[in-house]
């Protein structure tokens, strides 16, 4: 039996990549059944590379559901691809796996309901397609877990039927391209990318070592691929998917506010940083958080809005329950994202409302950005249900409810939902009301607030509650989510501002320091009602203590007109007893405590949370102008120079070095030698000139043949001169120093001439001199 050809063989020219060759059905493996290419060394490398981005798939499940079918799609798949390795041309494999892909996307649509789809939006599809490239989390997509499903065995098939095949670097490529998607969506983790990256290089190396003479026909293309491996490995943390901080410049601690208000994704941060700029002011006859966005899909680590947006074409129907029509007003002071509101915005007015959108879960979103100076009129309906109504709103959500806002990530622990029900039943609570606010309670009364924490690993619910003492806003209010979503109580995560300084009768004035989060449980007949589990207290104390800084370092932009004054030192103690009040009303608890007491906390309280330093995150320095660079680190010092050794090798490896060296040289005076040694630069110099402008000289050509059969072609008669002058000093010995400068000088000039805009100053004619 003739054997198979290797990777990178002339007899295999679909092995460089082309899939649509003949291509040879490959040799049985052990037993006869596993095709050879399985076998074979490189196909470790394909499995790790596929191992990575099934890993990325496994990761979009874990949060969404459906982890063992995507497993067993992918086995399918993967048996499949093997089945036909031997008995279907490349060329057909292509095809089916064209099919199947189209297959899947139609699959996948026709589960999306009616209500979310757009056919007549081409442009949309192409923008969400865009997004997805650009950072939008897989996560945002209808029906992802349908997604999964329908995507994963394209992929996952044809990196099978190619690794069968042994075409191991055609396998290692779609396997690469897969893992790069998700890392471009954000959707794939250091580890796995670290093992795709790994993958990739060892499928390319060990094929090309493998084949007979491959390291002396293929050790360059080998050389590169790894060093752009090497190098694409650290690069995905600065995609803008990637790891999230801009590195070339270390600004600390992320400040609260960009971590909080505005993203579609948010991410859960460690220590974090108040940025006492003042953002808006609001005019309101009531006091609330003021929304600006709210997230369906936990992670796990951070929070994710999935759904696509609609225009805003009339005013929205509002809560379900009796409400109560609030006419607000903000005042932009900075350029704002968002449309801050009591809960629920249901109409915007002039310019802005002309291009809102407003998302599937109702919150409404400008279509660009609100100016300073922008005064925006809102209209909320403001739920007005007391707590009797709410103990007595049932659990009858609804299905379209309950799966959005009661899903966890598959690998959260059991112990979130024990230890929830140990503390419902300690509180006595029987329906999803009295639920709730032993949560908030709970989480209130036995956690310490504080800005200066370590990010845990693992799932934030579940450290929080097991191995952390203290936190802030975003840990406290994803727990209270996550614990009630284990007893099957709808909720969510509710971002935006709290209410800020009063400054006059309905006038609030609100910084970045007051972003907050918070959380909504939803009652049927009713509709969503805000909770905060945050301790007030200490919240309001660390802001007080970060503005009293700011205003004793003269920070601009910190105050309004009106809304300067000393702050006392006195520390006002609050009453350790959880307030009544909290729990009764529109039935809304309210942890914000009267703008007095949090004025009037001192910066003498050693107890209060530490701040890490002045100064804000990234947006806050934008506004304040107080963020100075600090020098690169020694990492982005490594990676650069990394990025400089690369692109030489890579230079050189394609010749570009070379050329820009002889390009210089033929143009710039250079230092004298020989006359003899001189003559045969020239010559050597403008030999390189003629092959890129006609042709090269063939081998067993002499100068002068060469020269003689591009004169048929308008070569210049100069070059002939310094055609004579080479062979005089190349087979005689014979020339003088004059003759050798005059070819150099010639040389010279014809190079220069043959540059662009330069060569045009030689064209001119002497009446344009």
């Amino acid at each position: 039996m003739t054997a198979r050809p290797s990777d990178g063989s002339a007899e295999a020219p679909d092995d460089a990549g082309s899939l649509g060759g003949a291509g040879s059905l490959g040799d049985a493996g052990p037993f006869g059944v596993v095709p050879g290419g399985l076998t074979e060394p490189a196909a470790l490398g394909v499995l790790l590379a596929t191992v990575a981005y099934v890993g990325a798939l496994a990761a979009v499940t874990n949060v969404v559901g459906g982890t063992g079918r995507l497993l067993a799609v992918v086995a399918v798949a993967a048996v499949c691809g093997t089945a036909l390795a031997r008995v279907v041309s490349p060329r057909s494999a292509v095809r089916l796996t064209v099919a199947l892909f189209v297959a899947g996307l139609v699959g996948y649509y026709l589960t999306i309901p009616g209500s979310r789809v757009a056919l007549d939006s081409l442009g949309a599809v192409a923008l969400d397609v865009v997004s997805l490239l650009t950072g939008l989390s897989v996560l945002r997509l209808v029906s992802v877990d349908v997604w999964v499903l329908v995507i994963a065995p394209v992929p996952t098939f044809l990196v099978a039927y190619l690794a069968g095949r042994g075409r191991h670097v055609a396998a290692a490529t779609v396997a690469g391209g897969t893992l790069g998607f998700f890392v471009l969506t954000g959707d794939a983790g250091d580890a796995v990318t670290l093992a795709g990256v790994v993958g990739v290089a060892l499928a390319v190396g060990l094929s090309t070592v493998s084949t007979p003479g491959g390291i002396r026909s293929h050790g360059g293309t080998l050389a590169a691929v790894l060093a752009v491996m090497v190098l694409a490995s650290p690069t995905v943390t600065v995609l803008p998917a990637g790891a999230a901080q801009p590195w070339a410049v270390d600004r600390g601690a992320p400040g609260l506010e960009s971590s909080v208000v505005g993203d579609d994704e948010l991410e859960i941060v460690g220590t974090t940083r108040l940025s006492p700029q003042v953002r808006f002011t609001m005019e309101s006859p009531v006091e609330r958080n003021w929304h600006v966005a709210s997230y369906d899909t936990y992670t796990g680590d951070g929070w994710v809005r999935s759904g696509e947006e609609r225009p805003l074409d009339g005013p929205l129907s509002g809560p379900p329950g009796e409400t109560r029509t609030v006419e607000s007003t903000f005042t932009a002071e900075t350029e704002l994202e968002t449309i801050p509101a009591p809960w629920q915005a249901v109409d915007v007015g002039g310019v802005v409302g002309e291009a809102a959108q407003v998302d599937e879960r109702g919150t409404i979103h400008p279509g660009g950005p609100i100016l300073e100076g922008d005064r925006v009129a809102v209209e909320s309906r403001v739920l007005e249900a007391d707590a009797a109504d709410l103990r007595s709103a049932g659990t009858d959500y609804g299905p379209a409810i309950a799966e959005r806002y009661t899903q966890l990530p598959e690998s959260t622990p059991d112990r979130v939902g024990e230890r929830t029900a140990e503390v419902l039943a300690e509180a006595g609570a029987e329906n999803p009301y009295d639920e709730a606010v032993a949560i908030e309670r709970y989480l209130i009364e036995e956690y310490d607030y504080s800005l200066t924490i370590d990010r845990p690993d693992g799932d934030i619910a579940d450290a929080f509650l097991f191995e952390m003492t203290a936190g802030y806003c975003t840990y406290f209010a994803t727990t209270m989510v996550a614990m009630l979503r284990s007893q099957g109580v709808p909720a969510r995560l509710e971002t935006g501002y709290s209410s800020g300084q009063q400054v006059g009768d309905d006038e609030y004035v609100v910084r970045g320091q007051d972003a907050h989060a918070w959380v909504s449980v939803y009652f049927p007949e009713h509709g969503w009602v805000a909770f905060d589990p945050t301790p007030a207290t200490d919240r309001d104390l660390a802001r007080s203590i970060r503005l009293a800084e700011a205003r004793s370092d003269g920070v601009e932009g910190i105050d309004t007109n009106r809304s300067g004054f000393e702050i006392s030192t006195v520390v006002q103690e609050e009453p350790t007893r959880f307030p009544e009040a909290n729990a009764t009303g529109n039935g809304t608890v309210d942890g914000n405590v009267s703008e007095t007491v949090a004025e009037t906390n001192a910066t003498e309280n050693d107890s209060g949370p530490e701040e890490p330093g002045p100064g804000g995150g990234i947006l806050e320095t934008v506004a304040a102008g107080d963020g100075v660079p600090s020098l690169p680190s020694r990492g982005v010092l490594g990676y650069w120079l990394l990025v400089v050794i690369v692109a030489t090798a890579g230079a050189r490896h394609v010749g570009a070095t070379d050329r820009a060296y002889h390009a210089a040289r033929v143009r710039l005076p250079g230092r004298s030698r020989t006359p003899r040694a001189d003559a045969e630069r020239a010559f050597a110099d403008l030999e390189r000139i003629l092959s890129r402008r006609y042709r090269e000289r063939r081998a067993g050509e002499t100068p002068r043949a060469y020269l003689d059969g591009l004169r048929a072609r308008g070569v210049d008669d100069r070059v002939h001169a310094v055609g004579e002058v080479y062979e005089r000093a190349a087979y005689a010995g014979d020339v003088t120093r004059e003759e050798a400068d005059a070819a150099r000088r010639t040389v010279r000039r014809i190079a220069l001439e043959s540059t662009p805009l330069v060569g045009r100053l030689f064209d001119r004619t002497p009446t344009e001199e």
